[in-house]
């Protein structure tokens, strides 16, 4: 949202030199900020989220078993050395129909202006 705002504020933990973070790491490049803070405390973005025990005989609902068919579709497609960008939900999903020897890089994005929620190697 930082490159479509009028003004676009950091707040930032940690302050290093240009050059220390590698490009490829860069979200959100420092064309696109007017104003950078110190932060004054530590942020806390990692939620941990456990999936409840499933209930009845263990079967899916008709919603999961249809993302578990997109996802084996989807994984069919994924070929080693591929980056991959699926949108939310089936990128986490399909890796897990993946060969082993299977290895594609998955891009997620949380559909803001593009920018990455989530880059993971599988």
């Amino acid at each position: 949202m930082a490159k479509a705002a009028k003004v676009a504020i950091v707040e930032a933990e940690n302050i290093v030199p240009i050059g220390s973070i590698p490009p490829d790491q860069v979200h959100l490049p420092g064309i696109y900020i007017d104003r950078i803070v110190p932060a004054t405390v530590d942020k806390k973005l990692e939620i941990k989220q456990t999936r409840a025990a499933q209930k009845g005989d263990g079967k899916k609902n008709e919603a999961a078993e249809r993302r578990d068919t997109i996802a084996r579709r989807t994984a069919k497609e994924l070929k080693n050395g591929y980056y991959v960008n699926l949108g939310v939900g089936i990128p986490t999903l399909a890796p897990s129909f993946l060969s082993p020897e299977t290895k594609v890089w998955i891009q997620s994005e949380n559909g803001l202006l593009g920018m990455v929620s989530c880059i993971s190697e599988y």
